[in-house]
């Protein structure tokens, strides 16, 4: 059998994925059509870990996984601190016309952790 094209390959960082014993999760659908999901499991008052999902491009994908790795290891006011900036500074080179995938990255994670507060 001969290949005559291959498809891309899209690497799935290793925080994607919904995350079992989580307390707080959000999905925000962007402006764009990109819907984007967090989880975050929150711990005396420090976020103990942060994961993701996204049906976008691969620049949303980035997005994502650079918000979830920033909230890592923070209390909760330095993680609701992150912002669109500080996402696409740890995404790296994220073109103009999807600068607003760190945005709704870091409105998804602020939301999720939102919920994080809200008893059960």
């Amino acid at each position: 059998m001969e290949i005559t094209s291959l498809k891309p390959v899209r690497i799935v960082p290793a925080n994607f994925g919904p995350l079992r014993g989580a307390n707080g999760d959000a999905r925000i659908t962007g402006p764009c059509g990109d819907t984007m999901e967090f989880w975050v499991l929150v711990e005396e008052g420090r976020v103990k870990r942060a994961t993701f999902t996204t049906d976008g491009c691969d620049n949303s994908m980035r997005c994502g996984s650079a918000a979830a790795t920033l909230a890592e290891g923070k209390t909760l006011d330095a993680a609701r601190a992150i912002s669109q900036a500080a996402v696409l500074a740890a995404a790296g080179d994220v073109p103009e016309q999807s600068r607003h995938c760190g945005l709704l990255a870091a409105n998804t994670l602020k939301a999720a952790l939102a919920t994080s507060l809200i008893p059960s």
